[in-house]
């Protein structure tokens, strides 16, 4: 059943920042196999021009073309005039546009899903900042950050194999980790650790769902039972099996002399060394990389 009125929902966002491949897919599907939550995947992805990267989990279809997606498509131009697609949800425009675009946006899957819990795994940190900002200029909804965290050596792997240098990764890591620390000082926020996740999925969302004031529910474990409505996102989405595994391929992958690069270079972040990072960050600019 849909939500009431529009007038009378403020939903809640619990939304995902991290790294590329560090997790958000997962914990996106473990959060929204509560019977209150609904996840709407990397909403930043509606306004992409590849059709290819904004194809729902629903119905595999672009979000004009998904019943879910359409309903809401079809709310939001009655509030704000404009399709999904043009949707300010990044970049460009002032604030204010910025500010009823996603409020239009948010209202419109509460009322859609009928969950005013929305789960949303963009990952950006830009635009985590700037619902932030808006929110304090007193939005519709409420923000909920988590920021979810990979170690250094499964995330810089991963980049690595994308084709990043070595040292470009561990630059990028570093910078990432330090300035979403930053953003969300003072922000009532989480930080969720992928490792744990992986390794005890049912204590680790037991912090989330408490965090959350919601009670665990064993259906979230079984999150290929239901129905996602996720946009874009790990390809995990559209697999058969819900079974976890921790990945540590960098093990096989990464030369013990990549390994002492990276294990030198993020130093920083496992010491949560501000002083530290600031040094680092300096000598190991992107440059000639010695760990090929």
């Amino acid at each position: 059943m849909p939500l009431p009125s529009q007038q009378t929902i403020k939903p809640r966002v619990l939304y995902i920042t991290s790294r590329g491949h560090s997790g958000s897919t997962l914990l996106s599907l473990l959060v929204s196999g509560h019977s209150q939550v609904v996840s709407a995947g990397e909403l930043k992805m509606l306004s992409n021009p590849d059709p290819q990267r904004r194809l729902c989990s629903c119905h595999r279809q672009v979000p004009s073309q998904c019943p879910f997606w359409g309903a809401v498509e079809q709310r939001v131009k009655d509030r704000v005039g404009c399709s999904l697609e043009h949707l300010q949800l990044v970049d460009g425009g002032d604030d204010a546009t910025f500010l009823r675009h996603n409020e239009a946006l948010f209202v419109a899957i509460a009322q859609v899903s009928g969950s005013a819990l929305i789960v949303d795994s963009s990952k950006s940190l830009p635009r985590l900042s700037r619902l932030l900002s808006v929110e304090a200029q007193g939005a519709a909804f409420e923000m909920q950050p988590v920021h979810l965290h990979r170690g250094p050596f499964g995330s810089i792997n991963s980049a690595r194999k994308r084709g990043d240098a070595l040292r470009q990764a561990s630059y990028n890591y570093l910078n990432l980790f330090f300035l979403t620390r930053e953003r969300l000082r003072g922000v009532r926020a989480l930080r969720v650790y992928y490792e744990r996740l992986v390794a005890d999925p049912r204590l680790e969302m037991a912090r989330v769902m408490a965090w959350l004031n919601l009670p665990l529910e064993e259906g979230q474990f079984h999150w290929r039972d239901g129905v996602r409505r996720d946009i874009h996102g790990n390809d995990m989405r559209f697999g058969s099996s819900d079974q976890i595994r921790l990945d540590q391929s960098w093990r096989q992958q990464l030369s013990w002399r990549q390994k002492l690069g990276v294990l030198v270079w993020t130093l920083p972040v496992r010491l949560r060394s501000r002083w530290l990072y600031r040094r680092v960050r300096m000598w190991i600019k992107p440059g000639v990389d010695p760990f090929p």
